[in-house]
């Protein structure tokens, strides 16, 4: 449970006043004990009452000798004796079968006993009897009450003044005396001057400990951490750092065992942790620390203490968190260029040079491990006319159309390049003859049944695209030579009718004749 949190404005004692505050208080409450158990103050209250009991019988016998001679009260009287005791409010005579007869003072306001009852401390009856004994009356008297009813009341009395006077004589006694006393008992007399100006000048955040976590030292870096303002009342030198809520709950906010605790426990160095100290006001930023804490032990090895190491590393992460944003920022900016540079800008499919690139060491690995690698060529059929009869502007769009398809039809780790104009590379690795057939194919008829209807400017485009495909085979010369069978493939495609998928060798070329599917030779054979 945390405590309450003062005012700034609300006065700090230091350890001598709250001690002589508490020693008083002490002293004063035996007072009042041997006072409840033998009475050492005299009980005002009967002492003021024998008093009135004198009074009261001396007005009795005054009344009583005047009517006894002229059968009327002496007022003078009365008036002489009640000037010398202030107690008195009022005075009447009550004589029976007559009215009441005032003697002093307003009666009427300050008699308030019932007729019958006894009584008071206040309130006074005494009974008057004529020279044969016989009832004569009643002499009332009403006194002041005893005990004061303001605050000025009591202040004025003796009893309290005298204990307000010890109170405050006494504690500034002790706390004159315990102010020279302990400055020979100062927790923080346990560490030098000289070593407390030493850790002062360190940056980081030191804090000594005693075996019950109370504080012994504390400099100044670990005073401009906390969240309270000025930095002097972060904490006071004998405190147990339990009380540091700002502290403690940043460092046990996860359930973890405080390091203090640990290190205490275990005679060994806690771990370091990191921890966020929350800041005053609360937007301010949290101040994050790196936290460690080493025991201290005498030369027997046991545990007399610890020293909480706080080292602020907000600044330093801030750094980080805008060199990691940097960074970041800077590989997309490479990562732009590179698209740049090795991306065709109208398809997104790679530029010749990267391709090569690319190609040449999937070449080379299909070569040394002997994996199937297959060269296609794509060539948009009549694209000339498609910017004729539309525009440049319909001839871009159907260029995009295509690469479009081509690029969503392949594997990630496939290749495809513009190779120029409107004719395209495909380089696809560890693939065999019939599945890059059946690949083609399925390209092939996607451009024809979509692409066209891709062209917004034109309703009703019609578009198809030739293809022709070259196998790697074992001590081929290179790249170039793959991708020209495949070029030569692709020739022999547009010239047996374009609009199917053409295999090297074609035919003038080798044993071997031209591979054009039936399904595309079917295809040709509708009206364009």
């Amino acid at each position: 449970m945390s405590r309450p949190v003062l005012p700034v404005w609300w006065p700090r004692l230091g350890v001598e006043a709250r001690l002589a505050l508490g020693l008083v208080a002490i002293f004063l409450a035996v007072i009042f004990l041997l006072d409840v158990l033998f009475g050492l103050v005299p009980d005002r209250a009967r002492t003021e009452l024998t008093v009135r009991q004198t009074t009261a019988t001396a007005l009795a016998l005054l009344v009583t000798q005047g009517i006894e001679q002229g059968g009327r009260p002496p007022h003078a009287a009365i008036q002489q004796w009640v000037a010398q005791d202030r107690e008195v409010l009022s005075v009447a005579l009550q004589q029976q079968g007559r009215a009441r007869t005032p003697l002093l003072g307003d009666h009427s306001a300050h008699w308030h006993l019932p007729p019958g009852e006894g009584s008071t401390l206040t309130q006074v009856r005494v009974a008057i009897h004529d020279a044969q004994q016989q009832p004569w009356g009643t002499l009332e008297i009403a006194f002041r009450p005893i005990y004061p009813t303001t605050l000025a009341g009591v202040l004025a009395t003796p009893s309290v003044r005298a204990l307000l006077a010890i109170a405050v004589l006494g504690g500034l006694a002790i706390w004159l005396y315990l102010r020279r006393v302990l400055q020979h008992l100062d927790p923080g007399q346990v560490v030098p001057e000289r070593v407390r100006d030493a850790f002062d000048v360190l940056d980081e955040g030191i804090v000594i400990l005693d075996p019950q976590a109370r504080v012994m030292m504390a400099n100044e870096a670990f005073r401009r951490l906390a969240p309270l303002r000025p930095a002097r009342r972060a904490v006071d030198i004998g405190q147990p750092i339990t009380q540091l809520d700002w502290l403690c709950s940043a460092l046990t906010a996860d359930g973890a065992e405080a390091p203090w605790t640990t290190a205490t426990r275990t005679a060994a160095p806690s771990d370091e942790r990191e921890a966020r100290i929350a800041q005053a006001p609360a937007p301010a930023p949290l101040r994050e620390v790196l936290v460690k804490c080493s025991p201290v032990l005498d030369p027997d090895g046991q545990v007399r203490g610890s020293m909480l190491r706080l080292r602020d590393v907000s600044a330093l992460h801030q750094l980080n968190r805008a060199l990691q944003a940097s960074q970041q920022a800077l590989r997309e900016r490479n990562e732009e260029l590179s698209r740049l540079a090795t991306r065709d800008p109208m398809t997104g499919c790679l530029n010749r040079r990267a391709f090569f690139e690319q190609a040449t060491r999937l070449f080379e690995l299909a070569d040394q491990r002997g994996e199937g690698l297959v060269c296609v060529m794509a060539d948009i059929d009549h694209f000339k006319q498609f910017n004729d009869r539309h525009g440049h502007a319909t001839g871009d769009q159907v260029i995009k159309a295509v690469a479009a398809i081509l690029s969503g039809g392949v594997r990630s780790t496939d290749l495809v390049c513009r190779y120029g104009g409107e004719e395209f590379c495909l380089l696809l690795p560890q693939r065999e003859a019939a599945d890059v057939q059946s690949l083609a194919e399925r390209l092939r008829r996607e451009i024809a049944d979509t692409a066209g209807a891709q062209v917004e400017s034109v309703a009703g485009l019609r578009v198809t695209s030739s293809f022709g495909m070259a196998l790697f085979e074992p001590g081929l010369a290179g790249l170039a030579t793959l991708v020209d069978r495949a070029d030569q493939a692709l020739y022999d495609a547009k010239r047996t009718g374009r609009n199917r998928v053409s295999r090297w060798p074609v035919s003038g070329m080798g044993s071997e004749a031209p591979a054009a599917s039936a399904e595309s030779a079917a295809s040709e054979a509708k009206p364009a």
